[in-house]
């Protein structure tokens, strides 16, 4: 994704190195030279040069190559042999590796992210929920909202299920896990502003 991205022309390689360098372990060197190769690649031209690395920056030629084989150690490049037109052996270089740890860093952002919303609703379904019923939640009961969000059930579906116990003059966790699992329960359904209102006077909101 982030490398079809990159290939297009619509990504900020500068920006985003300099944002996660620290996280790939990277000196300021190997960052300088990992920029060029990324100028390169964006240019089609894969051959690698540790001359070319060296005239594009301030390195002499053998720390180009010393940063170079780093990059490779640090799993940030792949070198491989490629056969020219000439059928002569040419180095050239890869950034999918690169690429791949990029997005494994977005990944883990984004899981860190869900987590933190998913404590965060947690904690307001069961307010909500101790709010509507008069009464703290057991034990099990803590379990049974836990397992609702792992199981993907938005806060605003719980929301609808708590009004429905609500109306239908329930006032028990179990139920409100009756009509999240029924087949009859909408899970696409929203619940309207009305409902929304009671919810929020619920829990103070």
């Amino acid at each position: 994704m982030i490398e079809k991205i990159f290939e297009e022309g619509l990504l900020n390689y500068n920006e985003l190195l300099m944002k996660h360098y620290q996280k790939l372990n990277l000196n300021s060197d190997e960052v300088v030279v990992l920029m060029q190769l990324l100028s390169l690649a964006q240019k089609k031209r894969f051959n690698l040069s540790t001359i070319t690395l060296a005239r594009l920056t301030t390195l002499k030629t053998q720390e180009a190559g010393e940063i170079v084989n780093s990059l490779f150690e640090k799993n940030c490049i792949s070198i491989y042999l490629e056969k020219r037109s000439d059928k002569k052996l040419s180095e050239v270089f890869s950034l999918k590796p690169f690429f791949d740890k990029i997005t494994e860093i977005f990944e883990n952002e984004i899981k860190k992210q869900k987590e933190a919303q998913s404590s965060t609703d947690t904690e307001y379904v069961i307010k909500t929920l101790e709010r509507a019923f008069s009464k703290s939640l057991s034990p099990s009961n803590l379990e049974i909202v836990r397992q609702w969000f792992i199981d993907d059930f938005s806060r605003q579906q719980i929301d609808q299920a708590i009004e429905i116990t609500l109306e239908r003059r329930r006032k028990t966790v179990n139920y409100v896990d009756r009509i999240l699992r029924s087949e009859s329960f909408d899970q696409d359904s929203t619940i309207d502003e009305k409902t929304a209102e009671i919810l929020r006077k619920l829990v103070g909101k």
